[in-house]
């Protein structure tokens, strides 16, 4: 169990706690000046610091990120930079946490709010009292908002997944609400602190074919992967793109399969070939390239060779 008390950090040019009931009025000040840019991306609502206290608990926290006097804006005696969210708590074996947030003016752009998102996450992972003692922390953020995107990006979250229609939301310019698509960043404890920019935590296997199996038969597993579907290209010019890719890949290696997982392997790169039964399954396929549940079947079958 974490009290609010411990739940703090001082840094370089930021400290972090847990928002009061004298922030109530800062917070809605910052919220309203910031209104036009925050209302691109998320809903504004500078009175819901009141309703985000209420449900301060071991399930949910809300942190402010304060500027230190000598970097504070003139006359802004608050020096609120920003506002992160780490809720949705769920303990036991999973120990994780979603995290939202937002910058306030006039504060943006100046490596303030990335410095006191650092401060959050670290006490987000750190273990109690101290800290929230997660093992997991995930944001999720609008596929066109690559601002905040860049922020995770600059602290090694990974983007691990796209959801789509996650969230019901405005679109800032028309005011038009729609499903929003959302690609989804994480961290774990193990991670933490992390090198920037890491490498996204997405399988790049690969899966090679050989000429018993159509282009068309690997397009629709590739797709049905997530994947990207390899063929046409020289060898030479195809070994490189499957051993250096940062994605799965599905190679149509056609008379070269057995030499290419050969190279692939030599490389250290993870690489396999279906296994007789699903090849079997595979080359019936070239007769009903439309049985989307066949399709579905083998996809699956060939999902932990790429894991």
């Amino acid at each position: 169990m974490s009290s609010a008390e411990f739940l703090q950090a001082d840094g370089e040019r930021v400290s972090v706690s847990v928002a009061r009931r004298a922030d109530i009025e800062p917070y809605r000040r910052a919220m309203t000046r910031s209104a036009a840019r925050i209302g691109s991306w998320n809903p504004v609502n500078p009175g819901d610091l009141v309703h985000h206290l209420a449900a301060q608990s071991e399930k949910h926290r809300t942190f402010l990120i304060r500027a230190h006097d000598d970097v504070r804006a003139p006359h802004d005696t608050a020096g609120l930079v920003g506002c992160v969210n780490v809720s949705n708590v769920v303990q036991g074996r999973f120990m994780s946490a979603t995290m939202g947030y937002n910058a306030f003016d006039p504060y943006v752009g100046r490596g303030l709010f990335r410095e006191g998102l650092a401060l959050v996450v670290d006490i987000a992972l750190r273990p109690t009292p101290s800290g929230m003692g997660l093992h997991r922390v995930e944001a999720n953020v609008r596929t066109a908002n690559a601002t905040s995107a860049g922020v995770l990006r600059s602290l090694g979250f990974r983007r691990e997944r796209t959801v789509r229609r996650m969230l019901w939301l405005a679109d800032g310019p028309s005011g038009a609400n729609a499903w929003r698509d959302h690609d989804s960043y994480a961290i774990t404890r193990e991670e933490w602190p992390a090198r920037a920019y890491a490498e996204h935590d997405s399988p790049a296997g690969v899966i090679v074919l050989d000429d018993a199996i159509s282009e068309l038969i690997a397009v629709a597993l590739a797709r049905e992967l997530t994947a990207v579907a390899l063929f046409g290209l020289p060898y030479a010019a195809a070994l490189d793109v499957a051993a250096y890719a940062g994605a799965p890949i599905v190679w149509c290696a056609g008379s070269s399969a057995e030499r290419a997982l050969v190279d692939l392997t030599a490389r250290g790169v993870r690489a396999a070939r279906p296994d007789d039964v699903t090849a079997a399954q595979l080359r019936k396929l070239n007769d009903s390239p439309h049985d989307a549940r066949a399709f579905v079947q083998q996809a699956l079958n060939l999902r932990p060779r790429l894991s």
